[in-house]
């Protein structure tokens, strides 16, 4: 939670784009084919292409094609020009999507045929299995209109929904027609509960089945309940309440919170005047809430804990609040791994030993991956003996775009080795997040916007488990296995 995200990024994505699919339609003034088939200047595009300019060039960054552009902004001149100069219809950007995903998604039924007649595949799978008549397949919803406006003010895009609503099954069935079919598989119940967030609220539910009510609903309606962590003894959830919004994330004021997961049983740890994120459980037996807070002063955060039971203010803090850590996953001996910037130590990540009398124990972990980027969200099997966690190279921070990895890991080395992706190795602009594992270690569920995903790194089979299409999930954790 320490990096500002754009609540609309699922949507975004939704429909095979990120935020800077199109930098060419935000660059005022550029002269560049890409900004010139957005606004449909064919003879600037003529003129690029006379100039020696690739009619397949991607822009920098996205991996967007001039055809791509045409295809999302609707300008059908400008794909069959592209396309009658050679533009390949197949190619991808970076969440695998070709232009006929776009054209189709966006409702330009006109290019959607140019696209067909020039030999585009109509049943070709993006990042997320999905083919162009899974775009355009489900009914209109109010979730899919707030996800078309979404999309249209993220892209800076007047859309015409009336008229992308009523082109929608007319696209569909000329994808029908030309062999078009759905690459979707149907969700079927895994036999694992989770609680997770899904539209601003917290389910406990199995995974893969329909959910029925949210386990409690805050106060104020705009409100809403994050992250929740399950307890090792299988009875409890601790999360963090949004109490006050803010355009950047570390600006929030939240509160850290305690429920039953039948829904009963709920009352606050903290007052809501700080900031809170990321609350897990101790596995060593005392059932301890930890969690993160922000320095009042600066962007750096320091380790909170308190009890089951306890009042706002009987908190206490586990880490010096003048270098920043970030605590992610329990051992049962009671060590915690975390993200430090360590006066003495430098930065890195460590299994901390709290001092309740004065300063922790840090054991830097070794892991030739944190050489050269950072781990995140990193969460230790029930075994501890595995570890699973997002990865993103280079250390500016960045959500859309993480790999997910599992490796070995050694507690008293200690070490994290022998890491393996098993989700985006590509690393498309996609949010990737939050990998946590099942009690019994078969498999790790985790969410790439805006779905759920259950893995099995025996088999290396990837399911979807979340039902309902358009919705927003996010943060799954499983039962009884704190993170």
């Amino acid at each position: 939670m320490m990096r500002n995200r754009a609540r609309v990024l699922g949507a975004v994505l939704l429909a095979g784009l990120a935020v800077n699919a199109m930098p060419a339609m935000a660059a005022e003034g550029a002269d560049d084919i890409w900004t010139a088939t957005a606004k449909g200047k064919l003879d600037a595009i003529k003129r690029h292409l006379a100039a020696g300019q690739d009619v397949n060039a991607k822009a920098p960054k996205s991996n967007v094609t001039p055809l791509m552009i045409a295809a999302i902004t609707g300008q059908t001149d400008a794909a069959n020009l592209l396309l009658a100069k050679g533009a390949d219809p197949n190619l991808t950007n970076n969440d695998g999507s070709t232009a006929l995903h776009m054209a189709a998604f966006f409702g330009h039924i006109e290019i959607v045929k140019a696209l067909l007649d020039k030999g585009a595949n109509v049943n070709v799978r993006n990042q997320r299995s999905e083919t162009p008549l899974d775009t355009v397949k489900d009914a209109w919803s109010k979730e899919l209109e707030g996800i078309y406006r979404a999309i249209g003010g993220a892209l800076k895009l007047e859309l015409d929904l009336e008229k992308i609503k009523a082109a929608r099954p007319e696209i569909a069935a000329v994808l029908r027609k030309r062999g078009g079919k759905s690459a979707r598989q149907p969700v079927t119940p895994t036999g694992y509960r989770g609680a997770y967030y899904m539209n601003g609220r917290i389910y406990v539910n199995e995974f893969g089945t329909p959910e029925e009510k949210p386990l409690i609903v805050p106060p104020v309606p705009a409100q809403e309940d994050f992250k929740p962590s399950w307890s090792k003894t299988g009875n409890m959830l601790v999360f963090f309440r949004r109490l006050k919004n803010a355009p950047v994330v570390t600006n929030w004021k939240t509160q850290i919170c305690i429920v039953n997961v039948d829904g009963t049983g709920l009352h606050p740890l903290t007052d809501g005047t700080h900031t809170d994120f990321n609350p897990t459980w101790t596995r060593d037996g005392t059932n301890t809430p930890i969690w993160n807070r922000r320095h009042p002063d600066r962007v750096s955060f320091y380790v909170m804990t308190s009890k089951v039971g306890a009042k706002p203010g009987e908190e206490y803090p586990l880490t010096d609040k003048n270098y920043h850590t970030w605590a992610y996953s329990c051992l049962k001996d009671g060590r915690i791994l975390v993200q430090c910037a360590h006066p003495k130590f430098g930065w890195g990540y460590y299994l901390m030993t709290p001092n309740p009398d004065g300063e922790p124990k840090f054991q830097r972990i070794e892991c030739e991956l944190a050489r050269h980027g950072i781990l995140d969200r990193v969460s230790i099997s029930p075994s501890e003996t595995r570890v699973c966690f997002e990865y993103q190279k280079g250390f500016q921070y960045k959500d859309p775009g993480r790999t997910l990895y599992i490796a070995d890991f050694d507690a008293k080395k200690p070490a994290i080795t022998n890491a393996k992706p098993f989700a985006n190795k590509e690393g498309a602009g996609r949010w990737f997040a939050y990998p946590r594992w099942t009690k019994d270690e078969k498999a790790i569920v985790y969410h790439a916007s805006p779905s759920l995903y259950m893995y099995f790194p025996e088999d290396g089979r990837t399911v979807r488990v979340s039902t309902r299409d358009g919705a927003d999930y996010r943060y799954p954790h499983c039962e009884a296995a704190p993170k």
